[in-house]
């Protein structure tokens, strides 16, 4: 049969296969497998460390390694505890293994079993895949794994002689499904004009719009771009960007920058450029200024103008990153 009777979703008496289900999950997710939020699935020691390691909550989407263009969703409502013992390393030496999420689906799967309840499952589970070489971040590097339906969560690298595993032994492997990300450009047109005459750090050019921050946000980064700003001889300074909140704080803070700027007759016109970038996850939901702090060398130097033939951009761009 060359095309599917039954697409997604017709509904009435049509009867709609799993098939197509699992091919709208991939395309909703661009073909990708991972974890869908940053928290999501992360494995850290047990509370009091042992022999285990625990799962956070979250969910993930995991690709049909026997079907091209399908996806299975897996979902963990609470931390699990339980699910994954960590094999002890004898003192021959240290033993690395893989933490996955899998799915065993018998209906497309010849080498998977069914479960004892057919109704209730389960189809997928955490495991640990044993002794796989050291450095090792990838299933499908493992020919002995070749289509296995399954994500990557950490790999644990115990030390010799040891059986429990901690924080030191645990390297995250997780990936996000679809990262999240918005872009949005800040620009003034030569409008909020000024003139920097001081040698301490103060608001200039003085432009400071207001941003809400994505309450899927992890990192932010900035961009500053200047152009046309006029030295009125020659002078000499530094600058940086900072994103600040309602009370002036800085959340965000970028490196100090130069600027340096050669008058061959009274005045002349510089551009610039800086970047501030870092976490942000406690600024969710929160209104943000992105700001400018700009100073001369010392008063020996000339002053800067920002005026109608000077314009300035800030582009932020809020992104997600794993936690």
């Amino acid at each position: 049969m060359a095309l599917d009777p039954v697409p997604f979703v017709i509904g009435g008496d049509a009867e709609h296969g799993p098939d197509v289900f699992r091919q709208a999950l991939y395309a909703a997710t661009g073909g990708k497998q991972g974890v869908g939020a940053p928290g999501d699935l992360k494995v850290t020691p047990l509370d009091v460390p042992g022999p285990g390691v625990k799962i956070a909550a979250g969910g993930g989407t995991i690709l049909n390694r026997t079907a091209s263009q399908q996806s299975y969703g897996v979902r963990n409502p609470t931390a699990d505890t339980e699910s994954v013992l960590v094999p002890a390393s004898g003192s021959a030496g240290k033993r690395s293994h893989l933490v996955i999420c899998r799915v065993d689906n018998p209906y497309v799967d010849g080498n998977a079993q069914a479960p004892d309840d057919p109704v209730h499952g389960p189809y997928n589970r955490f495991d640990i895949l044993p002794d796989v070489p050291a450095g090792t971040r990838l299933i499908r590097d493992l020919p002995q794994y070749k289509g296995l339906s399954a994500i990557e969560l950490a790999r644990i690298d115990m030390p010799a002689s040891t059986g429990t595993a901690t924080a030191a032994t645990i390297t995250d492997l997780r990936q996000l499904t679809k990262p999240n990300e918005s872009n949005e450009t800040l620009s003034d047109l030569g409008v909020n004009i000024g003139r920097l005459s001081a040698t301490v750090g103060t608001v200039f050019p003085p432009f400071r719009p207001s941003i809400v921050v994505p309450d899927w946000a992890t990192h932010v980064r900035v961009e500053l771009s200047i152009t046309g700003m006029s030295a009125l001889g020659n002078s000499t300074g530094k600058y940086n960007v900072q994103l600040q909140d309602s009370a002036g704080n800085n959340v965000v803070e970028g490196n100090s920058v130069a600027f340096n700027a050669d008058a061959v007759v009274s005045s002349t016109r510089i551009s610039q450029q800086a970047v501030a970038e870092g976490e942000i996850t406690g600024s969710r939901g929160k209104t943000l200024r992105p700001t400018t702090y700009m100073r001369k060398t010392d008063n020996n130097q000339a002053d800067l103008k920002y005026d109608d033939a000077s314009q300035m951009l800030y582009r932020v761009a809020f992104y997600e990153r794993l936690a």
